[in-house]
């Protein structure tokens, strides 16, 4: 039988592999950086695998290290949401989260039925809202947010990266839809003020040299609704796609996605760190965009 390594080996890699550092692990974890590299050269022999290289200033996963990080990182997250699903068993509590209005609505809340199931006795209160909360003043706990990681005075974690591509009701047109990309230019477009078409057509290899004209929207969730309805093409994120495409409500006419440079992140503030219903919903979010 495979003789596992110590939970806390494993522990020292996932941080390791997730910061690129010993010396960023070893001050996340309060221990030296000695300690952290003789725990990653100890699980290394163990397995009999090379898990880290130097580049520059970084060490960086291996192939092989990355297959195990993703496993590690799972499998951590998973057993941190069991314990504190049974710690907080016997606990009356609520959690306040602010999110994107359209990330609320069509990734979040289907998924909330999980987190209760395990949680049973934590309330979430869910908050749509464009704008990044205040955690001092506006009595949020933890938020979801699109950028680079980097918000003042505030912890992140990454949860996924963004692709777009576009959309259309099945009965866009009559049910003619477009074969091509090049055939989107001119078709009724609908346009999301923070994805414009240009960046799509560009990774197309399309050139459209006239100005883009439609109906425009700052809501995604209101994008997305005059799509289903048939008023137009959007140009849609990947992450809140898939109620509407699994329900055919939209079919995806490109198999062409565009990587948005942002990427959604868990933020909250260092002080939750010490509130155990707030990483048990940090720890089932990553969790949960882990599993796709």
């Amino acid at each position: 039988m495979f003789r596992l390594p110590p939970l806390e080996t494993l522990r020292v890699f996932e941080v390791a592999g997730r910061v690129g550092s010993y010396s960023r692990a070893a001050a996340e974890l309060g221990v030296t950086h000695g300690a952290v590299s003789q725990r990653i050269a100890q699980l290394e022999t163990h397995l009999n695998v090379q898990l880290f290289q130097r580049r520059g200033n970084r060490m960086a996963l291996t192939p092989s290290g990355v297959r195990l990080h993703a496993t590690v990182s799972l499998a951590l997250s998973q057993l941190a949401t069991s314990m504190r699903g049974l710690a907080s068993a016997t606990m009356d509590s609520e959690i306040n989260v602010s999110l994107l209005p359209v990330m609320a609505s069509r990734w979040l809340v289907p998924r909330l039925p999980r987190f209760n199931a395990i949680y049973p006795r934590i309330s979430v209160n869910v908050t749509g809202n464009r704008a990044l909360a205040n955690f001092r003043t506006d009595g949020i706990d933890l938020a979801i947010r699109l950028g680079n990681g980097h918000w003042k005075g505030a912890r992140s974690m990454k949860l996924f990266d963004e692709d777009v591509f576009p959309v259309c009701s099945p009965m866009f047109n009559g049910g003619k839809l477009p074969k091509k990309p090049a055939d989107l230019p001119g078709q009724p477009l609908l346009l999301d003020r923070n994805i414009p078409w240009s960046l799509w057509f560009r990774a197309a290899g399309l050139k459209v040299n006239r100005r883009i004209l439609g109906t425009s929207f700052i809501d995604a969730n209101l994008l997305m609704d005059a799509a289903c309805a048939g008023q137009g093409i959007a140009l849609v994120r990947a992450s809140v796609a898939a109620p509407d495409l699994n329900s055919g409500r939209l079919v995806q006419l490109s198999s062409l996605r565009y990587k948005l440079p942002l990427s959604h992140y868990v933020v909250y503030p260092p002080s939750a760190e010490a509130d155990d219903r707030v990483m048990a919903f940090r720890d089932w979010l990553l969790e949960e965009a882990q599993l796709g």
